[in-house]
């Protein structure tokens, strides 16, 4: 072995060298309570042996615990070191009881039936692993085992299973038995904590490993051994409309959370975000903040999309709900369908029926259960009124945790006469004193415990959140709503929304369109679709990405200088008069029509790139038209210079392409992209493009000559 680079190892964490042999060396450990040797053996003759026990005994004399190794290779004496350190078995277990506790909170969740995770569909981009419906975690894995620096992002709306693919992240690392690999798990919350991402991060390294020094443990992650899991990083992001596609003004704030990030990528760091759909990690801003690292590390982000209903029911509950014609909106929810998952045959069909009601019903089947596991003598509605409380208090604090004392306080400031009342309704030695019932809500099913040592605590999900605090925007006063509640309160209200009724949705659509004007457009936009479902006014300047289209009639109002990226259009009617400048790239048109035109892409104020159908033909059929004697055209010549001037081996922002040229070629440029993609010259993945490395030869000996 190279005693070198063993007295190097030794040395990160935290050894002194005795160098005094030529045939073994000898590290103290001299820190903290643990005075400790080790004896490393650079030769198995007899003499050393001997000389080996000789210093072990003096060493014993003046109280270090001693070890004699005779490690075959560097690697082998790092690997002890780290296991010895890290406390790796131990670890691991109380991660594998920290996924356990996670599922046992979920069967809660689920009125005592099995937790399954179940995958949903998922768009990947920046990454070049083959995508499918439901093998996102396998693909996530595979990302993993790259021997490379690799940042991933999970992205998906509010309450759409992102904490619950971490958790299956974190299980999966953990049943890797080849691997020597500990895992640091770390779940980010919107309390009235520090907000600076870097001292968070030490935080969370000192509570993880209080022994070690953060330096030594960073170490490790940029090795590899040590997975960073952060669920919830867009909780941090507190001074920015996360939803807004133009967030140029305010991404400094979230550059150095990110520049946080980067300095881990080294060597072979393995970094996990879990985040709300956003266009954050969307944007050019972002794409400039990549390159900066010059390719230290490769990203791969994960859009996680609606659930699949099939998925969820199975065939035939499935084919129930389309007898029943079950309107999709209503139940398109991964909470909504692991109940309907796991009710039985007689109440799906009962529920399907009325699927209007489906979350007050969903509600009251958690409330009365609780009022059985927790021996409470409280009526639902009472029940719900205190929960619903409870929410309106973190509205207003702008938080969705806080610590179980404090969390105590708000239950118990907040409804002090309707618990006093509860108590009456006992009797005899039953009879809580108000501090045991308020405990005994504290750990009601609609609650769960948060952070690393459960010390926080917050509602069991964003969809519970989100509509307790939907019913309290419907009923606040505009002014209140504009002067307190946050724009991410808002969002998560929304989106919980998403399968409440039409009535219910408008209720709390006029209550946000009154203060459209602290919202960013595309939220605008967003919310009309999710609330209203359907086009309300006039639309410009907006990017809108990963969104499903069900029903939307796109004629009467106008949509200009617009982009669709990588969205779905689902029985869906496009009158071409009122898109102007809009383009559509990797979309796909099911069963929709057109109106004013035969093909939406003849129309000279619309571009297609890389677009697909469905049960419908409203895309015109490009023949490819060439001289025989030249490859490409002077116009895809230029296209392909503009994309080189940005790098000829990176993918880029198709909108930052689109920049390059006067706005009147706009639709030429998509146009040529669009044959480019299908001749396979350019790879075209969300709003990522880039030129085929392969081709890259044969294209640049074409355009110069």
């Amino acid at each position: 072995m190279d005693i070198k680079k063993i007295e190097k190892i030794y040395s990160t964490y935290g050894f002194e060298t005795k160098k005094d042999h030529d045939d073994l060396a000898v590290f103290l450990y001299k820190k903290g309570r643990y005075f400790g040797v080790d004896i490393i053996l650079l030769s198995n003759s007899k003499d050393t042996l001997i000389k080996s026990a000789k210093i072990k005994d003096q060493y014993s004399e003046l109280g270090y615990a001693v070890n004699i190794k005779s490690n075959t290779s560097e690697d082998e004496v790092e690997l002890e070191l780290f296991k010895s350190f890290f406390s790796y078995e131990s670890t691991k277990n109380r991660l594998r009881k920290k996924y356990d506790d996670f599922v046992f909170k979920q069967t809660q969740s689920l009125l005592g039936s099995k937790y399954e995770y179940i995958g949903s569909p998922y768009e990947l981009f920046d990454g070049d692993v083959t995508d499918s419906s439901n093998d996102l975690l396998d693909n996530v894995l595979k990302i993993l085992q790259r021997p490379e620096p690799q940042l991933i992002i999970l992205e998906a709306a509010a309450g759409y299973g992102k904490t619950c693919a971490a958790y299956e992240i974190l299980n999966i690392l953990l049943n890797q038995d080849d691997k020597i690999i500990s895992p640091l798990f770390t779940e980010l919350a919107k309390n009235r904590g520090a907000k600076i991402f870097r001292y968070i991060l030490l935080d969370e390294i000192d509570i993880e490993f209080p022994t070690l020094n953060s330096e030594l443990v960073i170490n490790e992650i940029k090795k590899g051994r040590i997975p960073l899991i952060i669920d919830g990083f867009d909780e941090l992001l507190e001074k920015v409309n996360v939803s807004n596609i133009d967030i140029s003004s305010g991404f400094d704030e979230i550059e150095t959370m990110l520049d946080t990030i980067g300095q881990l990528l080294e060597y072979n760091a393995k970094v996990i975000l879990t985040t709300r759909k956003t266009a954050i990690f969307n944007g050019i801003e972002f794409e400039k903040w990549f390159l900066k690292w010059d390719d230290r590390f490769s990203v791969s982000r994960f859009s996680i999309k609606e659930p699949k209903i099939k998925d969820w029911l199975g065939q035939i509950r499935f084919d129930l709900a389309k007898q029943h014609n079950v309107p999709i909106q209503y139940i398109a929810n991964p909470v909504l369908l692991t109940y309907l998952k796991n009710i039985d045959d007689e109440e799906f069909v009962m529920q399907i029926e009325n699927p209007e009601l489906l979350i007050n019903e969903y509600f009251d089947r958690m409330l009365e259960r609780e009022q059985e596991r927790q021996h409470l003598i409280i009526t639902i509605e009472k029940q719900y009124e205190i929960f619903k409380n409870v929410a309106k208090m973190l509205l207003e604090f702008d938080i969705t945790v806080e610590s179980k004392e404090f969390f105590k306080e708000i239950i118990k400031d907040q409804n002090y006469k309707l618990l006093e009342y509860t108590r009456t309704l006992y009797s005899g030695q039953d009879k809580p004193t108000l501090d045991n019932l308020v405990d005994t809500l504290a750990t009601h099913a609609l609650l769960d415990r948060k952070g690393r040592d459960d010390s926080q605590i917050g509602f069991i999900n964003d969809f519970v959140f989100g509509i307790l605090i939907g019913e309290i925007i419907c009923e606040a006063s505009v002014e209140t709503i504009e002067r307190d509640y946050s724009f991410y309160m808002l969002d998560l209200a929304c989106t919980a929304y998403k399968v409440q009724n039409r009535q219910n949705k408008f209720s709390l659509w006029e209550k946000v369109d009154n203060v459209k004007n602290k919202l960013q457009a595309i939220s605008v936009f967003n919310y009309d679709i999710i609330l209203r479902e359907k086009l309300v006014r006039n639309y410009e300047e907006l990017t809108i990405y990963d969104t499903t289209f069900f029903n939307i009639k796109f004629e009467e109002f106008e949509i200009k200088n617009t982009v669709f990226l990588n969205c779905y259009f689902k029985s869906c009617h496009l009158d071409t008069t009122v898109l102007k400048g809009v383009s559509f790239v990797d979309c796909t048109f099911d069963n929709c029509t057109v109106a004013n035109i035969q093909y939406i892409d003849s129309s000279p104020e619309i571009s297609t790139v890389k677009c697909k159908l469905k049960d419908c033909q409203i895309l015109e059929n490009y023949t490819y038209h060439n001289d025989q004697n030249c490859l490409f055209t002077d116009f895809e010549k230029e296209v392909f210079h503009k994309t080189m001037e940005i790098s000829d081996s990176r993918s880029q922002d198709i909108m930052h392409l689109l920049h390059l040229f006067d706005k009147s070629k706009h639709k030429a440029v998509m146009q040529t992209i669009d044959i480019l993609v299908q001749r396979d010259f350019l790879k075209l993945r969300g709003r990522q493009i880039s030129i085929n490395i392969n081709k890259l030869p044969v294209i640049k000996a074409e355009i110069v000559r």
